[in-house]
């Protein structure tokens, strides 16, 4: 035999193990790549994952096709579910009807669009009806301030209250990309049993710092003609503000401080520093319905002021009488906070549950939809006694008109601002549901602030 006499007589063994050790070791190499937890397995996997990461995060063309080609659907967005957060007779799903067609208009009568074929409305449920959000994140404001008390020499030299504004720090970020102008306002009231006898005595405002949200001021507000005895029943007031200016000033947080409390800065006239963790304000001015949907063909944004509701207008305006609400839309750039388009609607004459049901129009293309935000501003018009107060027209969009400049300046109420990278969470719930639901109306009641 051939095998007997090239390895002897243990051929035969050598040649069956040779095979069998081939077989098992084909067979463990066809396992690793089958078992998770193997080299192999997780090699493959690696490279599969690879390959879905660079397909999702391709620019936004389709076989080579230009940008203006993309479809809506193409453009990658955060998943969201929006099943549980819509509500169709308290079933909580999605109220749809046909798709509409992109001739659609608004009928300001029943607050509702009319499409040549049908159309499509979803309206978000309630706060109440919705589930328990997360918990946002907190930003724990640090006030540092200085106290000092120079009690009285004689007749002449009379005691002095020293309050030194120092510093602040960890200061909530702005509603939509903007960067922040943070001030100080203090406010001395005299305490008393009832708020609405408080008494307000003295009132300061800091200068603003500009891009920084931890702002260093730095300054000193003297209260001459201060008595021991008096301070007892004083208050200090303080509430950090951010200015804005394309709205009202925003209260970031706010802090109240009595005298008694600190009571200890009577005894030594020298400086005493305080540390004072601050409230974040909860301040509210009222809820706007707003209905927005957008057309990819056109590519255009449609936002319908419909309604407001329990508005504060005081003390911004003094009286219901003098109260005339509009709203201003103004078309932001995200990235730099400059504007890019303004529209707004008429204005209505002493009414605190105005309704509007008016559109207005922009026109946004899809590489804009990342970067865009639009604040939405309550606004009450201040007329002179020349011009009739009752006559709503259109004023012009341009701030550098000549009826601009003799007519007084109109008073921000509230806002809210709307976008992909704004802070809210109703705000960039509605964003995301009108981009994920062309061609559809979504309606959501926001609270201004």
């Amino acid at each position: 035999m051939v095998h007997d006499d090239f390895l002897g007589p243990w051929g035969r063994i050598v040649i069956i193990v040779v095979v069998a050790l081939s077989v098992v070791a084909g067979l463990l190499v066809i396992a690793c790549f089958l078992t998770p937890g193997c080299l192999g397995y997780e090699c493959i996997r690696k490279r599969k994952f690879l390959a879905e990461r660079d397909a999702k995060s391709a620019p936004l063309r389709v076989k080579n096709r230009p940008n203006e080609n993309v479809k809506l659907n193409d453009v990658s967005y955060r998943s969201w579910r929006l099943g549980s957060l819509y509500e169709d007779s308290g079933n909580g799903t999605i109220t749809e009807h046909a798709t509409g067609d992109e001739g659609t208009s608004w009928n300001p009568n029943n607050g509702q669009y009319e499409g040549t074929n049908a159309s499509s409305t979803l309206n978000l449920v309630q706060k109440d009806k919705q589930k328990p959000e997360k918990k946002q994140r907190e930003f724990p404001t640090e006030l540092t301030m200085s106290l000092q008390y120079l009690p009285p020499l004689d007749e002449a030299i009379t005691g002095k209250l020293v309050i030194g504004i120092e510093a602040l720090s960890g200061l909530p970020p702005k509603q939509y990309n903007c960067t922040l102008e943070p001030f100080v306002a203090l406010t001395i009231m005299k305490q008393s049993w009832s708020h609405r006898k408080r008494q307000k005595l003295h009132s300061f405002r800091t200068r603003g710092v500009r891009h920084t949200a931890s702002p260093i001021f730095k300054e000193t507000f003297v209260v001459a003609n201060v008595k021991p005895h008096e301070l007892k029943d004083w208050m200090l007031d303080i509430a950090a503000f951010d200015h804005d200016r394309y709205a009202n000033d925003t209260e970031l947080c706010s802090l109240k401080v009595s005298v008694k409390e600190v009571r200890h800065i009577l005894q030594s006239p020298e400086i005493h520093m305080f540390n004072f963790r601050m409230k974040p304000s909860s301040l509210e001015f009222g809820n706007v319905l707003l209905g927005i949907i957008y057309l990819p063909t056109a590519q255009r944004l449609t936002i319908n002021v419909m309604k407001l509701r329990d508005v504060k207008f005081t003390p911004a305006v003094p009286n219901l009488n003098h109260f005339n609400p509009y709203v201003k839309v103004l078309m932001l750039n995200g990235r730099t906070g400059q504007k890019m388009k303004r529209r707004k609607t008429k204005f209505v004459c002493a009414t605190s549950q105005p309704e509007f049901n008016e559109t207005l129009t922009f026109d946004v293309t899809y590489n804009q939809l990342d970067i865009v935000q639009f604040l939405v501003i309550l606004c009450s018009k201040s007329v002179t006694a020349e011009a009739p107060a009752c006559v709503m027209e259109h004023q012009s969009d341009s701030e550098d008109s000549v009826s601009s400049v003799h007519r007084p300046k109109d008073v921000s109420i509230g806002k809210v601002a709307l976008g992909k990278g704004v802070r809210g969470s109703t705000e960039r719930l509605h964003w995301f549901s009108v981009l994920q639901n062309p061609r559809k109306l979504v309606t959501v009641w926001h609270t201004l602030k």
